[in-house]
């Protein structure tokens, strides 16, 4: 099925010869069959090199050095499951879990296009809402990552085409200057911050509102360590947790502080800022219950120095 084609020489003299040699040209037909061959190899090399990256986060495995990365469908693994069972918490499967903490959905996603594997430090988040340890949460993007199909200029294949090659520059004293205004400018802001996230607290304690109605610590009976008092303490209105709820981020509040910060302030935590809703508020396990309700408190009326339990 190839068509033949003449192939034509200059003479010395300028006239032209048709030798009866031909050249072999591929037919069209065949010419698109390759074409789309190419275009389902590309797309193979594709779904291969999304192996290599991560679904929540999109990251590479090459970051971590023990090259540690989970399957995105199926059962969670034996580690995950001993802490769902102290948390008393009925999650199985790790799309469940992503969805609850991540809220991506990936029971819909296409092997062609999304990476089927996720990384240890996605792991690690997820454990670190669940555990004991009651320290922010580090979340490495605030957007959900959005993985398309292949393409001519697709960002996987055309960065692992082409590589990542660093050039030396010499020292600028220009751009170092640059650099240390930057830097000035950068604790600054910090500053700012700082001051706005205690302008913050004070306001989220004006919408709670909440000082006539809940128990300070300084009636407890006992002196308790800063530490002890501090995890019994709602983190807006630092009153004794009055109908305790603990958010996806492990953070303690009064079930009235928290649902009127919600309300107001917008749909998220007070202490990290990550995103939570009143539906994703749930009961601190029974083990803490017991302990707070156990608490003994001086009676906050005047002149009476009885002391309560809670």
């Amino acid at each position: 099925y190839l068509e033949q084609s003449p192939v034509v020489l200059d003479k010395p003299g300028g006239q032209n010869s048709v030798l009866t040699q031909r050249a072999l040209k591929l037919h069209p037909k065949f010419s698109k069959k390759f074409h789309a061959d190419g275009k389902s190899s590309d797309k193979a090399i594709h779904q291969a090199r999304l192996r290599h990256f991560c679904r929540i986060c999109g990251n590479h495995f090459k970051s971590d050095g023990h090259n540690r990365r989970y399957p995105v469908h199926g059962p969670v693994d034996a580690k995950t499951q001993s802490l769902f069972r102290k948390k008393e918490k009925r999650v199985t499967s790790w799309p469940d879990l992503i969805a609850r903490v991540f809220r991506i959905d990936v029971k819909s996603d296409v092997d062609s296009i999304h990476p089927t594997e996720f990384c240890h430090n996605c792991w690690s988040i997820m454990h670190r809402k669940f555990g004991s340890a009651h320290s922010q949460v580090y979340c490495p993007r605030n957007v959900t990552v959005e993985w398309h199909p292949h393409t001519p200029s697709c960002d996987i294949c055309f960065t692992a085409h082409r590589g990542l090659k660093r050039k030396r520059h010499q020292p600028n004293v220009q751009l170092s200057k640059k650099l240390k205004t930057v830097l000035n400018h950068a604790r600054r802001d910090r500053r700012k911050r700082t001051q706005a996230r205690v302008s913050s607290k004070e306001v989220m304690k004006k919408i709670s509102n909440c000082s006539k109605i809940h128990l300070s610590t300084k009636l407890l009976a006992v002196d308790f360590p800063a530490h002890f008092v501090k995890s019994i303490s709602c983190q807006i209105c630092e009153h004794i947790l009055a109908d305790p709820v603990e958010t996806t981020c492990k953070h303690l509040f009064c079930r009235i502080c928290i649902l009127r910060c919600l309300k107001v302030m917008g749909s998220y935590c007070p202490s990290c800022r990550y995103p939570c809703f009143p539906t994703d508020l749930e009961s601190p396990v029974k083990s803490f219950l017991s302990i707070l309700n156990s608490l003994m408190v001086k009676c906050p009326a005047q002149e009476c120095n009885e002391e309560v339990s809670l």
